[in-house]
């Protein structure tokens, strides 16, 4: 998977980890191995992913974020009448794939914001097609940031 020049600057780098965080020595040591030797099956140990997000997949995850960031600012108690159905359950840590990985990205590191329901049915590969038909759904109304209840009813029904 790694070329060999790229294999031969992640073992430079190890090694200078090595020198910048001599606590983590060991484990940098194993790192440079797993990569020095070429062991693609440790690769995920190394705390590099082996898969990627497009940037269609990207552009996807930031207009359902954004879709239900606006139903959230525009709930004035309406979503509270529709209990479950405008709660973000998708993207969680129950499966932590590329598109959780993004939306984590985006909360934690570059501190957007961002709700995971804790409900036992937060299945995300269930929900990408309920948030697609969502989506359409809030393009047919001009992707509004100021939704009245009855376009929040029309976009979860």
């Amino acid at each position: 998977m790694f070329s060999f020049a790229e294999r031969l600057m992640l073992f430079n780098q190890y090694e200078i980890l090595k020198k910048l965080d001599p606590q983590k020595s060991g484990l940098y040591t194993r790192h440079q191995e797993v990569v020095e030797k070429g062991f693609e099956s440790l690769y995920a140990d190394l705390g590099i992913s082996t898969t990627t997000l497009s940037k269609e997949e990207a552009q996807e995850m930031d207009d359902i974020l954004a879709l239900f960031r606006a139903i959230k600012a525009s709930t004035g108690g309406a979503a509270s009448n529709m209990a479950g159905k405008t709660e973000f359950v998708g993207f969680g840590p129950n499966q932590p794939d590329e598109r959780f990985a993004y939306a984590d990205f985006l909360s934690n590191i570059l501190k957007f914001p961002q709700e995971v329901s804790n409900s036992p049915d937060n299945r995300p590969e269930l929900q990408l097609e309920k948030y697609r038909t969502m989506l359409k759904r809030w393009d047919e109304i001009g992707r509004k940031r100021e939704l009245s209840a009855d376009q929040i009813e029309h976009l979860v029904a």
